[in-house]
């Protein structure tokens, strides 16, 4: 069954991806529980970002309070075209830490008995590396096409989830105010789904106002 999962979301990107050159595995060679790869599609004419999305959460169903939300899940982290992460580099850790953190919150729902979803945020514990940024949410990505992020297995669908990272106050806002008003200051201030380590903190201007 777990293999059928792993040949369901190669061939869904076969779909979407016209060469399979601009598709690099980082295969996980020894796994603490269950098999998860790290898959990296290169930027190409039409997509001016790169993707590095999960293959192996979906091998785990998630134990979801309702049936509108999908039991089967992969997540993406969609950076910009120049991360290196060609030969070695990807090993450093200003590379590679949206690796780990795709593989961190892959595993989060099987190592803390939970589910995840859209709007979900999840602390990383400390800043991370050379950011400030301390958590990260759940979304519905606006660059990649709709039915990309939509993975058909025999009944089911697995969703893909954009992960990305909130600062603080912005964490902060969107537990109290929810994912919704959290996605209007994103869009007020033109925030993009690819990845700016510097990008504006959209919430600094509200605890200044509060304060």
């Amino acid at each position: 069954m777990i293999q059928k999962y792993f040949e369901t979301i190669e061939n869904h990107l076969d779909k979407y991806i016209d060469n399979c050159d601009e598709i690099i595995v980082f295969d996980e060679i020894k796994s603490p529980d269950f098999h998860l790869d790290v898959y990296w599609i290169k930027p190409d004419i039409n997509r001016n970002f790169t993707v590095l999305m999960t293959n192996g959460v979906s091998s785990i169903p998630l134990e979801t309070p309702k049936q509108q939300f999908s039991k089967y899940i992969e997540l993406c982290i969609l950076l910009p075209q120049n991360w290196d992460l060609k030969n070695n580099e990807w090993k450093k850790p200003e590379n590679y830490w949206p690796i780990e953190l795709l593989k961190s919150i892959g595993r989060y729902s099987s190592q803390n008995n939970t589910w995840l979803g859209f709007g979900h945020t999840i602390s990383t514990g400390e800043p991370i590396i050379g950011t400030k940024f301390i958590s990260v949410i759940l979304l519905k990505s606006k660059r990649l096409p709709e039915n990309f992020q939509k993975i058909e297995y025999g009944e089911d669908t697995i969703e893909l989830y954009t992960v990305f990272p909130l600062y603080l106050e912005e964490m902060n806002y969107k537990q109290k105010n929810g994912t919704n008003k959290l996605l209007e200051l994103f869009d007020k201030e033109n925030i993009d789904d690819i990845i700016n380590i510097k990008r504006k903190n959209v919430c600094s201007g509200l605890v200044r106002q509060l304060g």
